[in-house]
C-alpha cells in the first residue's frame, strides 16, 4: 500500500437520515486532536489504526469495529509507519436516539456484516430500500451494545448559553469571530465561556471555531470547484493557511481532495 497514493473520498447519501460516507485509502498521516458532530461509525479495511480517545490509545486491525461519540477530542494515525484503510458512516441521529458507546471498539460480527454490506451498497447507490433496510438493522445492532447515559454535565441555564454559543460558531464559521464575540453571545466572561465551553464539548471554542470551519470548507470545494475561491468563502486571506490547516483536519491537501472526489463521481 506505500507505493499507492493517499485517497479520501466523501459523499452524502440521498435519505431522510442525512447519512454521509467517508472511505480513506493508503492514508499515512497523523490526525492530531479533533472532533465530529456525529456519531462516526467505522472499520478497518486493512492496516493498523492508532486512536488516542478518552485518554487511552487502542490499535485497531482489520474487521474491528469503531465509533465515536459526537463532540468527543480524539486523535489518530496509521500504527506503526505504514498506511491503513478504513471505512466510516457519518450518522446524524435525533436526540431520541442518543447512544453511548463506553468504549472505542465494538466487537459484533453480524454488525461487521451489516456495515460491510450497507458501503456495498452506497458506492452504487445512494437512495434504496436496500440501504435503508441495512441502515435500520445497523441501529438496532448499535442500540443493543449502547448504554444508558446521562449527559447533563451542566445545570440547565449555562448549559442553555454555551449550546446557543456553539450555535453561533456554526451558523457563522466563515467569519472570523473572536473570544469575546463568542463569550457574548452566551453573556459570559470570556474565561468562564472557554471553561464550559471546554467541559461541554472536550475542545476549546477556538479549536471548535476551527474545526466548523474545515467541516464547511469540505461543502464549498465541492460547489466552488476552486481552491482559491473556498480559501476566501471561508473566510481564509492565505490559501497556504488553508492547505495546512485543511490537511491537518483531514489528511489531504485540499487540491487533492477535489480532484479524488471528480475521480468518484
Amino acid at each position: 500500500m506505500k507505493d499507492e497514493q493517499e485517497k479520501i473520498i466523501h459523499f452524502e447519501l440521498n435519505n431522510k437520515q442525512r447519512i454521509s460516507i467517508t472511505h480513506g485509502y493508503n492514508i499515512s498521516n497523523a490526525f492530531p486532536v479533533h472532533f465530529h458532530s456525529t456519531y462516526n461509525l467505522g472499520i478497518i479495511e486493512l492496516g493498523e489504526r492508532e486512536f488516542t480517545y478518552r485518554g487511552i490509545k487502542t490499535v485497531l486491525k482489520p474487521n474491528d469495529i469503531f465509533i465515536i461519540q459526537p463532540f468527543e477530542p480524539h486523535s489518530c494515525r496509521s500504527y506503526d509507519n505504514s498506511s491503513h484503510r478504513y471505512k466510516i458512516i457519518s450518522l446524524n441521529l435525533d436526540n431520541s436516539d442518543y447512544f453511548y458507546f463506553p468504549q472505542l471498539k465494538i466487537c459484533q460480527p453480524d454488525l461487521l456484516s451489516n456495515i460491510r454490506e450497507f458501503h456495498t451498497f452506497a458506492e452504487y447507490e445512494k437512495s434504496s430500500l436496500r440501504l435503508t433496510s441495512l441502515f435500520e438493522d445497523i441501529l438496532l445492532q448499535l442500540k443493543k451494545c449502547s448504554l444508558g447515559y446521562n449527559s447533563s454535565i451542566l445545570d440547565e441555564e449555562i448549559s442553555s448559553k454555551i449550546h446557543l454559543a456553539k450555535q453561533f460558531i456554526e451558523n457563522n464559521c466563515q467569519l472570523d469571530i473572536s473570544l469575546k464575540e463568542m463569550s457574548n453571545i452566551a453573556c459570559l466572561s470570556e474565561f468562564h465561556f472557554n471553561r464550559y465551553f471546554h467541559k461541554c464539548y472536550g475542545l476549546s471554542p477556538y479549536a471548535y471555531y476551527l474545526g466548523c470551519k474545515i467541516k464547511k470548507s469540505q461543502k464549498v470545494l465541492i460547489k466552488q470547484n476552486s481552491v482559491i475561491e473556498t480559501t476566501y468563502v471561508i473566510g481564509l486571506f492565505d490559501q497556504s493557511h488553508f492547505t495546512k490547516l485543511f490537511k491537518k483536519h483531514i489528511g489531504v491537501t485540499p487540491g487533492k481532495y477535489l480532484r479524488d472526489h471528480k475521480k468518484y463521481e
